[in-house]
């Protein structure tokens, strides 16, 4: 078998896979210099909203394992950026809450990846950039309405 470029290219997984190694290289960047990882971002950043979240709820949100997202968490908690609204028990729901400590380095960094988002700094055009993102949203949604059912 011979692929050609235009068989690569082709693959909106793959280019998808690409441009989001790009983009998640920029991203941790950014976020290492305050010592956060994309993952403990995107939980500071959905506790943000205000809306109550427990640790399984959040592992939908950043699409990643429940297990691996605890771990996360008490990562966070031990630097006192969440906290836990109650005694942590199996097969209760245990709130996460987002610290005054953590809503000030979210603060802190929050400038910082409004600007990673501009177009200019996406090298695209803003109605690219705006039809991006819609597209992207419903691949999300996609996937957590799946995870969701599972």
């Amino acid at each position: 078998m011979r692929l050609t470029t235009e068989d690569l290219d082709g693959l909106v997984t793959w280019t998808l896979i690409r441009a989001a190694h790009v983009a998640e290289r920029r991203l941790t960047r950014l976020f290492a210099e305050h010592d956060l990882s994309p993952v403990q971002f995107g939980i500071l950043a959905h506790l943000a909203t205000g809306q109550t979240h427990t640790s399984a709820q959040l592992a939908r949100e950043v699409l990643t394992r429940p297990q691996s997202t605890a771990s996360v968490i008490d990562g966070l908690v031990k630097r006192g950026l969440v906290a836990r609204a109650g005694a942590r028990e199996k097969g209760r729901p245990n709130p996460v809450e987002l610290t005054s400590t953590g809503l000030e380095l979210l603060t802190t960094v929050w400038p910082a990846v409004l600007s990673a988002n501009q177009p200019d700094a996406l090298d695209l055009p803003p109605d690219d950039t705006a039809e991006l993102n819609r597209i992207l949203h419903t691949l999300v949604r996609t996937a957590q309405t799946r995870s969701s059912k599972r």
